[in-house]
């Protein structure tokens, strides 16, 4: 949709307001009286052509009625008198008729996420001239409930764009029809209240539509994968959404599949996330509590008439507002990742390939490519890994991460669980496994709290040593914090049957320097040094201020103490407060 100012005078356009155009015929949306102006060819993705669109307009004579001074504002089919000056974007005032009106905290359930979604007085949409006036042809009722006309605004523009995009919608034949329209009014709506809108914040609008495998109901997406749209902000996912062609009890029985019980670290108060499902022109809102059960909220729209697309686009406004304050609600947790989202980068060396995390709600699933390399290169073996893992599993220990066992060896014994885990960690050449708990960077506020971080990476180092293993990584990167009381130490991909005799030029891991070796080759009190190391210069200041704690990383320095002796430490065996 386009406005403009014209000069009658000299047929010269002198001022407009365009959006990309997301319609291939815009002639049906954009005429000059008597004559009308067809542009045709422009794409979903493409930007106008607005020089060609200039020459058009001076192709045109002026249109009837006109005088030589008078400008005239074009949108749609009506041409109003107007002055240029009137056309100042007033969106920023149009947007508070779709304001979310006043509640009592944040919804506890279904019925009343409905009535945030839906309220009993329900904003308006400030539209255009051309779709107030064609939906008040066909529903009165409907433009005099949800419609405002507004002629001076960007926002008009776009939201007069999506009424028509979803009237005038072809038939649907494929889920990624779907999407496509589902993507292009969550990008615009949320962009837009960004912009303009009372509420903002940091948010990012992510939409997954290359995962395909016959796991799922509809062949789409993988099972316990990620859904087709995230809404994340500060750590944390607070919109899932699934799309399928034509079935919306698939797309709900996918996501169910997906969905797991939320971290009360994460959330805190904050004991729901919003949900949606889709499939051809219709929608379905959706309250997805706590422990991940999924219930319909508000009734199931229906896009393709002009009171579902006008009660649509108003509850993604809503949406919007509420996930605002469902931001500001969640603890401040550093270093946490939300749920469903990934991290891709390359572990530095070339040619070794990418590491890949894809963070779930209780856990994170790790892919290593070129696994082979990767394991030539930092000098580890599968079976090292694999050790370290079914160490920690076989002690009990909670300071080491463990693996999620496929659901399909639920009926075998442990020795045979971790062989069919073995067998499947690497496939063609990448290795992949499933880790829990999910953890973030550690809040160190106390002394208290670096000794809890110190008693339990020892407890790991000490399984891990027992087990005939060196971690060779610890730094404070590689240390998660689980629970206000309880910390890990993760990857394990880095560890080495010990004495790990380090190869001539062999300089990869960050932090090494000649002081923590003996005679060449890193040990276990290798691993205590980096320890005293991290101690030393990477925890929080006045976090390791007591004597007994300075004396504790002095003796780690000297390697004085295995993993074992230091938990006999005064320090940390509680013995001083």
């Amino acid at each position: 949709m386009v406005a403009a100012y014209f000069r009658t005078d000299t047929s010269e356009p002198i001022g407009f307001i365009f959006d990309k155009v997301p319609f291939t015929e815009l002639g049906q949306h954009f005429r000059l009286k008597p004559e009308s102006i067809r542009l045709n060819g422009f794409s979903v993705s493409e930007d106008v052509d607005w020089k060609r669109l200039v020459e058009q307009f001076r192709q045109r004579r002026q249109p009837v009625g006109a005088t030589e001074a008078d400008p005239v504002t074009v949108t749609g089919d009506t041409a109003v008198p107007t002055s240029p000056t009137d056309f100042e974007d007033r969106s920023g005032e149009w947007i508070q008729h779709m304001v979310l009106p006043p509640t009592n905290g944040l919804p506890r359930d279904e019925v009343e996420l409905a009535k945030v979604l839906f309220p009993q007085h329900p904003g308006k949409l400030p539209v255009l001239r051309s779709s107030f006036d064609t939906i008040r042809r066909r529903q009165p009722i409907v433009a005099k409930d949800y419609l405002i006309l507004a002629d001076d605004a960007k926002l008009s523009v776009l939201l007069s764009e999506q009424l028509d995009c979803y009237s005038c919608a072809s038939p649907v034949n494929s889920e990624a029809n779907v999407s496509s329209r589902l993507i292009q009014s969550f990008t615009r709506l949320f962009d837009t209240w960004t912009k303009y809108g009372p509420c903002e914040f940091t948010y990012k609008l992510l939409f997954n539509l290359n995962e395909r495998t016959g796991d799922s109901f509809s062949g789409s997406t993988k099972r316990r994968s990620r859904p087709v749209t995230l809404v994340t902000a500060s750590g944390c996912t607070f919109l899932v959404g699934e799309d399928k062609c034509a079935n919306l009890t698939d797309a709900k029985s996918d996501l169910e599949g997906k969905m797991e019980p939320l971290s009360a670290m994460f959330y805190g108060e904050v004991r729901f996330i919003l949900g949606y499902v889709a499939a051809g022109l219709e929608f379905q809102w959706l309250y997805i509590n706590k422990s991940g059960k999924i219930t319909e909220a508000g009734a199931r729209l229906n896009l393709s008439t002009d009171v579902g697309c006008c009660r649509f686009l108003l509850s993604i406004g809503y949406a919007y507002q509420l996930i605002s304050k469902m931001v500001d609600t969640v603890p401040q947790v550093p270093g946490r990742y939300a749920m469903f989202t990934k991290e891709k980068a390359p572990w530095g060396v070339p040619g070794e390939g990418d590491r890949t995390i894809d963070f779930h709600a209780t856990f994170v699933r790790k892919s290593i490519e070129k696994f082979d390399k990767f394991c030539k290169i930092r000098f580890t073996e599968l079976a090292w890994i694999l050790k370290a893992y079914d160490a920690g599993e076989r002690k009990g220990c909670r300071s080491l991460p463990r693996l999620r066992w496929s659901t399909d060896a639920g009926s075998h014994t442990g020795s045979e669980r971790r062989m069919i885990d073995r067998g499947r960690a690497v496939s063609r050449n990448t290795y992949t496994v499933e880790i829990y708990p999910l953890g973030f960077s550690p809040i160190l506020k106390s002394e208290q709290d670096t000794r809890m971080l110190v008693k339990n990476v020892c407890e790991a180092l000490s399984v891990l040593h027992e087990a005939g293993l060196v971690h060779r990584d610890v730094r404070y990167p590689n240390i998660v914090q689980v629970s206000e009381e309880q910390f890990m130490l993760i990857d394990l991909e880095t560890v080495a049957a010990f004495p790990f005799e380090v190869p001539r030029g062999f300089e990869y891991f960050s932090g090494w320097s000649e002081e923590m070796f003996e005679g060449g080759s890193y040990t276990p009190m290798s691993d205590m040094y980096q320890l005293g190391k991290l101690l030393e210069d990477n925890v929080p200041k006045g976090t390791v201020v007591s004597t007994p704690a300075q004396q504790f990383i002095r003796s780690l320095l000297r390697k004085e103490y295995t993993a074992a002796t230091a938990l006999c430490d005064p320090w940390l065996s509680d013995r001083i407060p």
